[in-house]
């Protein structure tokens, strides 16, 4: 159920497709600021997307990795490379509208967060916060500094994502182009997030076996 969620959620990133405007369509979107800590990022997140706020809840969300993540619905290379060149708030805006719809909804409502520990991977660190929402759904999202505190996509839904990334993946490690090679050194970058992701408690083997091929995959590219 997660994965199918996952999936869904991600049909509403793909503003470079070029669909026209709708009422839940944030428009143009800027550049922004993180939050002043971990929890306050998850906080003005859950805040943003009870108004709802989209194009303020994107600079929450840790910036690229939205547009990497558009690559689990189809998205061509030359539309990430591009939103990778010039910021992909626009994606992570309807990336948020779409989690919103979907499994993200245990962020609506009525939520509790708490702090929770800090993690050191690869030499990147994390921050766990603790989410609990009013149905009692308890789950962890992690976070990352760039300019302030974010969300970190692959770290927190990592499990979701990586069965829809791997066959993308699988092509750009044959296509022998500048966007292509762009993209992979942007997931690169991923690699601590996802290893983060593959340590979660109660991940199921069909998840860990796709997050432990996305990351084979990966790094093979180096």
């Amino acid at each position: 159920m997660w994965h199918r969620a996952v999936g869904i959620l991600l049909l509403a990133t793909m503003v470079l497709t070029g669909c026209d405007s709708s009422p839940d369509d944030p428009g143009p979107v800027g550049p922004g600021t993180g939050a002043a800590t971990p929890r306050e990022a998850v906080d003005e997140l859950v805040e943003m997307l009870n108004l709802p706020d989209f194009a303020g809840a994107s600079s929450l969300a840790f910036p690229g990795q939205a547009a990497l993540a558009a690559l689990a619905e189809g998205a061509t290379f030359g539309e990430v490379a591009e939103a990778l060149r010039e910021g992909d708030y626009d994606v992570a805006a309807n990336f948020w509208a779409g989690f919103a719809q979907g499994t993200g909804r245990f962020l609506t409502g009525e939520v509790v967060t708490a702090d929770g520990d800090p993690a050191n991977q690869s030499g990147v660190e994390f921050q766990e916060v603790l989410v609990t929402a009013e149905t009692g759904e308890e789950r962890v999202m992690l976070t990352r500094e760039a300019d302030g505190h974010r969300v970190d996509l692959f770290a927190s839904f990592g499990a979701g994502l990586a069965s829809r990334m791997i066959q993308p993946v699988e092509r750009l490690l044959t296509t022998q182009t500048d966007d292509a090679r762009q993209i992979l050194d942007a997931l690169r970058a991923t690699v601590p997030s996802l290893l983060v992701a593959a340590k979660a408690e109660g991940l199921s083997a069909e998840a860990s076996q796709a997050l432990t091929r996305l990351i084979e995959l990966i790094t093979r590219s180096v």
